[in-house]
């Protein structure tokens, strides 16, 4: 099943989790939100060969995105 839901309130960017992975990545807080995309199935892979969350990562970032599309 495809979660469509792609739409990413902006003040996500600038969470300190988003930001801790960006840091630990050596990336962009929208990258890591492109990549959690991607792996979520929201969006087509647009690369491969780039860095790829852990499941623990994805967890949590999916709670984040519930909490905001409430």
């Amino acid at each position: 099943m495809m979660n469509r839901q792609t739409d990413v309130p902006e003040e996500i960017y600038n969470d300190g989790i988003v930001n801790f992975l960006a840091d630990r990545y050596r990336t962009t807080s929208r990258e890591i939100l492109q990549r959690f995309l991607e792996q979520n199935d929201s969006v087509p892979e647009m690369e491969s060969g780039t860095f790829r969350l852990e499941e623990n990562e994805m967890a949590i970032l999916r709670d984040m995105m519930a909490r905001y599309h409430r």
